[in-house]
């Protein structure tokens, strides 16, 4: 029986050399010292020192197959592209104030989004920086386009992999509140009178006129469990550390009438802290976020969920959650919300992926930076191109 992989129209290497050549490209080069190094030095590092047996000849055809070839063996056009897809739009003067033609219509498909999302960089680019034409360039993708060489690309390839965290710095005209950096060093695992103090304070400085939206966002989430929003601290004054958290949700709110403000919940939310959260419902949530209602943690045990209460009478004028969420959520001592729970009850605007979180957000913060009055629709249409399904709920 052949060994040939068939299973993908045009691929012509065999299982053995698809694995040999898997090898090659996850090959650690920064250990090697070789990152910046060419096509060919990479090669032939690899025959002699890691896998003799490999066919250099056949290694090169597959990467050319790949799009991966040396610098000199590039044309002019093919650089003039590369220069245009590396370029910061998020961090170009200017650039933000053609975001509310990319999201003036209804359309907020992935590919509709992004074809005037590519029209728009594209004529800034030309504008600005040098002539590029953008029938040309689509022309040249669609014929210059990698070949799926092998079935199995997209368990292998890191193109498919997020970056470890978001760049939130580039986004001038989004004031980011990171809760890590607003947590006591010696206590991240509660919510301390004085870290509350900060997240106000923050939330002040976002009333600045050079800030379009605002972002809160926990840098810390990470591991299998992460912690996006954790418990009120229960030590010292219990009622001071309460009174300080609903002045926190009211300073949220009343921002949130004045410019769109968005979290994203990548973690666990506490039940003592779950006010803050609804203090928007533009909430985008992953697999990771979690919230128990039921939970017996100590901070829970002396804060009870007052802050629900509060939520149904100072909801803010953009909730559109169905009547009666509040108690329902109050009523079920049981109830786990995850992100397919909490989209049910109307109480998010997107979900994304933990794998694809930080370039998700990305994209969703370049939105937030176009001007207003489009401020909050280019936001939500964001969130809705780059959302997938979240699961089935286990609310009817």
């Amino acid at each position: 029986m052949s060994n040939e992989i068939t299973q993908v129209k045009g691929c012509e290497f065999t299982t053995d050399e698809l694995q040999r050549f898997h090898h090659y490209y996850k090959y650690d080069w920064a250990a090697a010292g070789l990152v910046s190094a060419p096509v060919s030095k990479r090669i032939q590092h690899f025959v002699e020192t890691v896998d003799p047996g490999i066919d250099s000849n056949r290694l090169q055809e597959w990467l050319h197959t790949m799009g991966i070839v040396e610098e000199s063996e590039k044309s002019e056009q093919a650089r003039l592209y590369e220069r245009f897809e590396h370029f910061d739009f998020a961090a170009a003067v200017g650039f933000n104030q053609m975001l509310a033609d990319v999201y003036a219509t209804d359309d907020v498909s992935k590919h509709g989004v992004g074809e005037r999302m590519d029209q728009a960089k594209a004529q800034y680019y030309s504008d600005n920086i040098e002539p590029l034409v953008y029938s040309e360039y689509k022309e040249y993708k669609e014929v210059n386009a990698p070949k799926p060489v092998c079935p199995y690309q997209d368990l292998w390839d890191p193109k498919g992999a997020d970056k470890e965290s978001a760049d939130t710095n580039k986004f001038a005209n989004v004031r980011t509140i990171d809760i890590a950096k607003l947590l006591d060093p010696d206590n991240v695992d509660v919510l301390t009178i004085g870290a509350i103090n900060l997240f106000i304070d923050a939330a002040k400085t976002a009333y600045d006129q050079k800030y379009f939206a605002v972002a809160v966002v926990n840098s810390r989430c990470n591991g299998p469990e992460p912690m996006f929003l954790p418990a009120l601290s229960s030590t010292g004054d219990c009622p001071a550390t309460l009174k300080a958290a609903m002045r926190l949700q009211i300073e949220l709110r009343n921002l949130n009438k004045t410019k769109p403000l968005v979290f994203f919940a990548n973690g666990v939310v506490d039940t003592s802290t779950l006010g803050i959260l609804m203090s928007t419902v533009d909430i985008v949530t992953s697999e990771m976020f979690c919230v128990s209602i039921g939970s017996v943690s100590q901070s829970s045990q002396k804060f009870p969920l007052s802050a629900l209460y509060d939520w149904v009478h100072l909801s803010n004028h953009q909730a559109k959650v169905s009547k009666g969420t509040a108690e329902y959520i109050m009523c079920s001592p049981d109830l786990v919300l995850r992100s397919a729970e909490w989209s049910t009850l109307g109480l998010g605007i997107g979900f994304v992926s933990h794998r694809k979180f930080a370039s998700g957000m990305e994209q969703i913060l370049l939105a937030a930076s176009c001007p207003p009055p489009h401020t909050r629709d280019a936001l939500r249409k964001a969130c809705a191109v780059e959302s997938v399904y979240s699961g089935p709920s286990k609310i009817n």
